[in-house]
This record gives C-alpha cells, sequence and structure tokens, in this order.
C-alpha cells in the first residue's frame, strides 16, 4: 500500500491500492476523511466501531461538517441495533450536527447487500467488496469509480428507511 501521507485527495495519480487490514482500512478512512472538505458518503452495515467510532475520525468527520454550508455527510447501515449497542458516538455527533450528518437505515430490499464504502468528495473512496473483510482498495482521485459508487449508494439512499433509533436527543 502506498505512504497514506504523500495521497493527496484530487492530486494524486489515478492508481489503486491494495487494503488488508483493519489498521489499513482505518488510516486509509482516517486520511480520507481529513483530506474532505464537502461530501462524505458511507455504506457500513454497523458502523464498524473499530474503524467509525475513533476520535481521529470524529474530529476529522466533525471538521467537515462545521466547513460550510454545503457540507453534506450521508451514512447508510443495516444493523441499528448493534450500533446502538455499542453506544457509537457517531449518533452524538450526528444529533448535534443534523444539518450536516444524516443516517438512514438501508431498506429491506437492498438486506442481501454487504459491501462497503467510503466515498470522499466525489473524487476519492475506499470499497471493500466484503464488508465482513478487511480487504478492499482505495484511490485518491478517481471521478469515473467514484460517480458509479455514487451511483449505487444514491439508488440505496432513495429507498431507505428514516430510523428514530439512529438520531438521540439531547435534554
Amino acid at each position: 500500500m502506498h505512504d497514506l501521507n504523500k495521497l493527496r485527495l484530487g492530486k494524486s495519480p489515478n492508481e489503486v491500492s491494495n487494503i488488508e487490514t483493519r489498521q489499513e482500512v482505518y488510516d486509509a478512512v482516517l486520511e480520507i476523511t481529513k483530506q474532505s472538505s464537502k461530501k462524505i458518503a458511507i455504506i457500513s452495515k454497523d458502523l464498524e466501531p473499530l474503524i467509525y467510532n475513533q476520535s481521529d475520525f470524529l474530529e476529522a468527520l466533525k471538521n467537515i461538517a462545521l466547513n460550510g454550508r454545503r457540507t453534506q455527510i450521508r451514512i447508510l447501515v443495516s444493523d441499528v441495533e448493534a450500533i446502538r449497542n455499542a453506544d457509537h458516538r457517531l449518533l452524538d455527533l450526528s444529533s448535534k450536527l443534523p444539518s450536516f450528518i444524516e443516517l438512514r437505515k438501508i431498506s429491506p430490499e437492498y438486506k442481501n447487500f454487504n459491501k462497503a464504502m467510503l466515498i470522499a468528495d466525489e473524487i476519492g473512496y475506499l470499497y471493500r467488496g466484503n464488508a465482513n473483510r478487511y480487504e478492499g482498495k482505495i484511490n485518491f482521485n478517481s471521478p469515473r469509480e467514484c460517480k458509479n459508487l455514487l451511483d449505487k449508494f444514491d439508488e440505496m439512499w432513495e429507498t431507505a428507511l428514516i430510523d428514530k433509533n439512529l438520531r438521540r436527543i439531547h435534554i
């Protein structure tokens, strides 16, 4: 895998790098999120706590959300109960910034969808063909592949369900 610190979202060559371990997935997710400025789209069955419930990632996501009015962070999940049971801090963050961060539950018609992805600023992505495994690929500069992934994401987003369990109410 490339040295992630040298990859630049939208500026690095259009090259695919393979990832194989949880640490590589986390490092790639963190780096691509830190470099994003406007849009993040994530599909994760249960918002994998060892990746998406880490302070550095949550801080990077918060920075994107506070970056401006055009910010859009959309997240699709399927296992809402696991997310609630994990006391996922992303739920707190989304409830504090609901105009910028939206979570939805994948609709039943996609119940067999078992892939994981993160798309940043419509130009960089992390993709895992099997959400149960860490093997996957990243590319920090592939608008064409991001368009293909976003087309699938948008198709799923349109049928996704708003689930009250993905919101936390602060009193």
